[in-house]
């Protein structure tokens, strides 16, 4: 597929270590969703739901060495990754609002020709300036 848009299986695994105390958390999540394919980017959808039923639409643009993870709905946020760069945005949900310092340290993406894909990031985010925590996103779609 050059360009155009194909429905995909979505499984999203994050891993998060508090570099202070040790802790670790894992959360692993499946959507399915959209596959666009835009010419140098691609360009993943697929609606989120809460346990109150609430929905979140989100929206992840992947370009070299720069992804995008745009969400509204119950909660918002805009969130920019890029390589060896440190990137600022706020997290809005129903509680408040929440300001997010990312620092990106790895990005890695590979798609096979028929669509399947597997993004890997690694990342260190301070929420409100509190301590900071080391991340992995695994994201891959088929």
């Amino acid at each position: 597929m050059t360009n155009g848009r194909k429905e995909v299986t979505i499984e999203l695994q994050t891993m998060i270590h508090d570099i202070e105390t040790g802790d670790k958390e894992t959360q692993k999540q499946s959507f399915s969703g959209e596959l666009m394919v835009q010419g140098k980017f691609d360009v993943l959808r697929y609606t989120e739901f809460l346990e109150d039923g609430q929905k979140i639409q989100n929206m992840i643009t992947i370009q070299p060495e720069r992804v995008a993870i745009r969400r509204s709905g119950a909660i918002k946020m805009n969130q920019q990754f890029q390589e060896n760069s440190r990137t600022e945005n706020i997290y809005q949900h129903m509680h408040g609002s929440m300001r997010m310092e990312t620092f990106t340290n790895r990005i890695s993406f590979e798609k096979e020709k028929d669509n399947k894909g597997n993004l890997q990031m690694d990342y260190n985010m301070k929420l409100n300036g509190q301590l900071e925590r080391e991340h992995r996103l695994v994201l891959t779609f088929s």
